[in-house]
């Protein structure tokens, strides 16, 4: 885990050194030469899209740890807007109602963001309980509500899926607000968990490939362009690998690790971009809205301030400028609009409102100036 550190100033400071050798005004090679950024490739104005990751546990059934995880009182301030406070040590969190998943379109809409994507879960039960599917409940109430042409969306899956739900899939992207990239390719991320490779997924390499030609295929013969396979890995060579082998566009991350406090943990997410780039694929930049919780008891150091937020999403809009060529995608993808209880979120919570979303806004608003 990384232990560097950098303030709001020098966030912005990277951001300005990146846009001066974007557009050419100045020639600074101080962001190149330390580490912070990658030397820029060339100048491009098209615009870059904003996604969040939604990791929908907020379901109402009788078996739900991850409430309980914000049942104490001291950890209310972050409790999602539709949430309610029974006591000091019991909330209900019910965020799969049409009401509910119909503010969070609105309030994402307003706060810039482009994309929900969100996981997609198997149907099963865990051994405690835990019903995977009830995960799929906001995403379907996304796909009923009146406002859903809004904010786009994309999904985010495991490498390998039965025949019944890559069907699920090839139907959702047929949905007009299903998020494109590239070029109007439908974006999918797929998720590699740590020590997964895409010969060990599938058996061999051979394999790995075979299958994600097969879901080209699949999804070309719907009309659809070459749909845009981004994996999601820890490491960044373990990603460059994942997309060697089983033939995928390009890399990015569920989240990066850093600290000891939020500008430590943009720091690190910047390093990763740059290491991803290192490694020749196409990438991704991946965001984060904070880190730790009653999970791991870290509390709220890696929290943002709405000003290191917006220095954090201005530093990864100029990276992907400074890098077109490597970002081709041209989008950003955040942990999480949700994971409230591990510590990602930008959904408006009980604390703070929507201060998160509305730093986010001002600088979607420098970018579409």
């Amino acid at each position: 885990m990384l232990a560097t550190s950098m303030s709001v100033g020098a966030a912005n400071a990277m951001a300005e050194d990146v846009a001066r050798n974007v557009t050419g005004s100045v020639t600074s090679n101080a962001a190149v030469a330390d580490g912070r950024v990658s030397r820029p490739e060339k100048v491009v104005s098209s615009r870059v899209t904003i996604g969040v990751i939604r990791w929908d546990a907020w379901f109402d059934d009788k078996v739900n740890p991850y409430e309980k995880n914000l049942a104490d009182k001291k950890w209310h301030g972050r409790l999602p807007f539709y949430a309610k406070v029974i006591s000091d040590t019991e909330v209900q969190m019910h965020g799969d109602t049409q009401e509910a998943v119909d503010q969070e379109i609105d309030y994402a809409k307003a706060g810039g963001i482009d994309y929900f994507a969100f996981l997609y879960y198997w149907k099963g039960l865990r051994d405690d309980g835990f019903e995977h599917d009830y995960m799929n409940r906001a995403r379907r109430l996304y796909l009923t509500s009146k406002h859903k042409r809004d904010i786009n969306f994309c999904l985010i899956g495991n490498p390998n899926q039965t025949e019944y739900e890559f069907r699920e899939w090839l139907d959702m992207m047929q949905e007009p607000n299903y998020q494109k990239v590239a070029g109007g390719r439908p974006l999918v991320y797929l998720m590699f968990w740590p020590n997964e490779s895409a010969g060990k997924i599938f058996g061999t390499v051979e394999k790995a490939r075979a299958h994600m030609d097969s879901l080209r295929k699949q999804v070309m013969a719907t009309g659809q362009k070459n749909p845009y396979f981004v994996a999601l890995t820890e490491q960044a060579q373990a990603g460059a690998t994942a997309a060697a082998d089983a033939g995928l566009d390009a890399i990015s991350a569920y989240t990066s690790f850093g600290g000891p406090d939020y500008a430590g943990l943009c720091a690190a997410h910047v390093k990763h971009w740059d290491a991803m780039k290192a490694t020749g694929k196409k990438v991704v930049p991946n965001l984060s809205a904070g880190w730790g919780g009653p999970r791991d008891n870290k509390g709220d150091t890696m929290q943002p301030k709405p000003s290191e937020l917006a220095a954090h999403v201005r530093s990864a809009r100029v990276w992907i400028d400074a890098n077109p060529d490597t970002a081709e995608a041209r989008t950003m993808l955040f942990y999480a609009w949700n994971e409230v209880d591990e510590g990602g979120w930008l959904v408006p919570d009980k604390g703070q409102g929507a201060a998160k979303l509305d730093a986010i806004r001002e600088v979607v608003k420098e970018r579409d100036r």
